[in-house]
């Protein structure tokens, strides 16, 4: 060690995000799409065939899921007339469920939370909240619902998770 200095003790340092459930979102005013996907070009082809008239109509999708033979998606309720032309010009069949809403579970650090996702469509099915479908990334879990069931899913996933009331 070089004369004059002296070693320095590092103090405990964290990087660590808090873990846990720390809250809930919701969004409404929210649609499901679903959209059949058929004939010779079906699967991802076909699916392209699908969204590029939706992004050149510069339409936000949210939850997109692609699949050989479907795919759905999430848009804002006001969007819908204009996805509907869209989708009705691309000669595909849709079915698009209106007054949905997506309800989020905040958890940073989601790996100290194994089944967190599986905890919350059993929480919901418990309490016969129809799911349209679940995501989730590297700090929630999200679900689009039907906004008649906003209140019940909010108040269900704030006592499983021990959230105060004014979680959502």
């Amino acid at each position: 060690m070089a004369e004059g200095m002296r070693p320095i003790r590092a103090r405990r340092v964290g990087f660590e995000k808090e873990r846990g459930v720390l809250s809930l979102e919701a969004d409404t005013g929210r649609s499901f799409v679903f959209v059949e996907l058929s004939g010779p070009d079906a699967g991802v082809s076909e699916a392209l065939r699908v969204l590029s008239p939706l992004a050149e109509s510069r339409l936000p999708l949210q939850f997109l899921r692609i699949y050989p033979d479907c795919l759905s998606f999430v848009v804002a309720q006001g969007d819908l007339p204009q996805v509907r032309e869209v989708l009705a010009g691309a000669g595909v069949t849709f079915e698009a469920s209106e007054g949905c809403a997506v309800i989020t579970v905040v958890a940073p650090n989601m790996r100290s939370i194994p089944g967190l996702m599986a905890r919350m469509g059993e929480v919901l099915f418990r309490r016969a909240v129809g799911m349209y479908q679940m995501a989730d990334s590297h700090s929630s879990v999200s679900c689009v619902i039907a906004a008649g069931q906003l209140a019940e899913a909010v108040e269900a996933l704030r006592r499983e998770f021990g959230l105060p009331e004014e979680a959502a």
